[in-house]
This record gives C-alpha cells, sequence and structure tokens, in this order.
C-alpha cells in the first residue's frame, strides 16, 4: 500500500510550508495543471469544493472510497476492503 497526497493548484513554496507545519512524513504531489483533480470529477463529487477531502484509490485506478469529513473507522473500513481484494 502507498500513501500519497495531492495538492490542487498549489504552488511549491505553499505545499513545504503545510507539509511542515502538519510535519507529514507521506510524499505529497503537485497537481499543477489540474489533471488529476479532473481525472477523478474532484470538483463534481464535492459541489462546495470542501477540504481536507480525502480519496482512496485502488491498484487499478478506482476510487474506493471519498470524503469530504474526517472519518477514520469509514477509512480504515475502505482501506480493509480494498487490501482484501
Amino acid at each position: 500500500m502507498r500513501v500519497w497526497g495531492i495538492t490542487n493548484g498549489e504552488d511549491e513554496e505553499t505545499l513545504s510550508s503545510y507539509v511542515q507545519q502538519l510535519g507529514l512524513t507521506f510524499p505529497v504531489l503537485l497537481d499543477r495543471d489540474g489533471s488529476v483533480s479532473a481525472a477523478y470529477q474532484q470538483m463534481s463529487a464535492f459541489p462546495s469544493a470542501a477540504y481536507p477531502q480525502d480519496w482512496i484509490v485502488d491498484g487499478e485506478g478506482t476510487v474506493v472510497y471519498m470524503n469530504n469529513a474526517f472519518d477514520v473507522d469509514a477509512m480504515e473500513a475502505a482501506l480493509e476492503r480494498a487490501l482484501e481484494e
């Protein structure tokens, strides 16, 4: 399993500050042109565009979980289901 964060239009300076503030240890990738967001139709999934948005994508590239409210139990359940497949 791999964990990545993906920005949505942020610049490197903002990303660096965010990663440092939160003490993140996983890679956070820049989506400079919005292609990742577009590929997963991020804006249409949550019309309010509220952040943070949590997405779990399986090895085939299928979204198996998405939420814009932090829900650890739901995320763990989605991860367990994805890992069983």
